[in-house]
């Protein structure tokens, strides 16, 4: 599965008006998934949304700033399930924008303050702190919502309201935002009740952290693993330190591949050689890999990533092998086992050199005597001996660009990616709250979460 991550700090207003032609592009190229930002009313409305002040409000009152108007946003969904893209809401449950008491706005428009409000006691302080999935959670975005400590009311009620939004849009699945400072058992709580394409934001390194988690939650997490060996190598680490670096070489259908976001963008980020860690997390393993948009929209990289995408979602199946790595040159390959479209395997590649080609024999999984063709553009075609091995070129990364690596398959193949309409259809009841049953923090839902 490939993820439009569609959020960026400096992104434009109006992104649903936007979706129609991306929609149409992103498909073409093996896209299959899109994320939007958080879609509700916020304490700044310029915000891109991690400061919720509500759990209704989706804008059918008034147009949200990045998402518009909830008409908009769910013809935008519309339009992305129409050319096969899931869509993924930017769910951010641990806390909220402003002071409490929070209220909604019931059918008429007007506030409903019996209507799942938010009082001071759903929130830490005054409640106890909830026990965060781990320690070091980052910082306090808002005040903290408490869920261990409000009987059950708080967690119901965004399980009521996240439910409610999946209903009236359409939505398909969910990224939490912030999950290491959430109680585990909530989060499991949540994706057991809003079962679909979901996966958490576990900010963290360390593969048995992003482990645990799965383990108490069984949600997919983002790869940080992954992306912090993408980001040593941008900075000067050996290519071979990205053999087995990563989640997803531990647990491939819980992990999802990025190479960059709205919260690591910038010069702490990824800025060299960030095409090679396109390749690799559109070609490795995992269950899914994970496009910013930023990358695509502002710094100009649509054209190698459609490509990239193209490449990953014809050829990129069956089992990996390492076939050459030293600390300037990596090479691996799929072997294209059980592919559903024309994948005969794939091997991809590049070097760090900034100066010298690099020409070396490598082991592929071809088989002897194939006609090889690089669909990256970057090398000339190879025939395998008759051992299956390869004589492949390796370009110079001039200035840092990254754009010498290599991705060969059998010559020839001219697959078109199907467009297969999916997704669940929202009802645009965006006043009726009727299933919204957590009235009062009076009426308490029953059961209660572990401290």
């Amino acid at each position: 599965m490939i993820i439009y991550d569609s959020t960026y700090s400096s992104m434009s207003p109006g992104l649903s008006l936007r979706i129609k032609p991306l929609a149409r592009e992103l498909a073409r190229f093996g896209c299959s998934g899109f994320k939007f930002p958080p879609f509700v009313n916020t304490k700044n409305p310029f915000s891109l949304g991690y400061d919720p002040r509500t759990d209704l409000d989706v804008g059918q009152w008034e147009a949200l700033n990045i998402t518009g108007s909830a008409t908009d946003l769910k013809a935008a969904i519309d339009s992305l399930h129409e050319q096969g893209i899931l869509v993924i809401q930017d769910w951010v449950n641990r806390q909220y924008g402003g002071n409490a008491p929070l209220f909604e706005r019931g059918a008429d428009g007007r506030i409903d303050q019996n209507l799942f409000p938010k009082l001071n006691d759903c929130f830490a302080p005054p409640a106890t702190p909830d026990t965060p999935f781990a320690s070091n959670d980052g910082s306090n975005d808002g005040i903290l919502a408490s869920y261990q400590h409000t009987n059950g009311y708080m967690l119901e009620g965004k399980i009521q309201a996240g439910k409610w939004q999946e209903a009236v849009l359409g939505i398909d699945g969910f990224r939490l935002d912030e999950a290491k400072g959430l109680p585990a058992s909530v989060s499991a709580a949540w994706a057991n009740a809003r079962p679909g394409l979901n996966y958490a934001e576990v900010f963290d390194g360390d593969p048995a952290v992003l482990g645990s988690f799965v383990q108490q939650t069984a949600m997919a997490v983002l790869d940080f693993t992954r992306q912090f060996a993408y980001r040593a190598v941008s900075n000067g680490a050996p290519l071979s330190s990205l053999r087995d670096n990563g989640f997803c070489f531990q647990d491939a259908e819980h992990a999802y591949i990025y190479v960059e976001s709205n919260d690591t963008d910038g010069p702490n980020g990824i800025v060299n050689n960030k095409l090679w860690f396109y390749l690799d997390a559109l070609t490795m393993p995992c269950k899914g890999a994970l496009i910013f948009a930023k990358d695509y929209e502002v710094y100009g990289l649509s054209a190698p990533i459609q490509n990239l995408m193209w490449i990953g979602t014809t050829f990129a199946i069956g089992r990996l092998a390492w076939e050459y790595s030293d600390n300037t040159l990596l090479c691996w390959s799929r072997d294209g086992d059980g592919g559903a479209t024309f994948s005969g395997g794939l091997f991809c590649g590049y070097s760090s050199d900034p100066i010298n080609h690099r020409s070396e024999w490598v082991h592929t999984p071809f088989g002897p005597n194939r006609h090889l063709h690089d669909y990256a553009g970057h090398g000339p075609d190879v025939w395998t001996n008759h051992d299956g091995w390869g004589h492949f070129t390796f370009g110079p990364n001039v200035s840092g660009s990254a754009q010498n690596y290599v991705a060969y398959a059998p010559a020839d193949i001219e697959f078109k990616i199907p467009i297969v309409p999916k997704g669940r259809a929202g009802n645009g009841r965006f006043t009726d709250f009727s299933s919204i049953t957590v009235r009062s923090p009076n009426q308490r839902a029953v059961g209660t979460i572990p401290a």
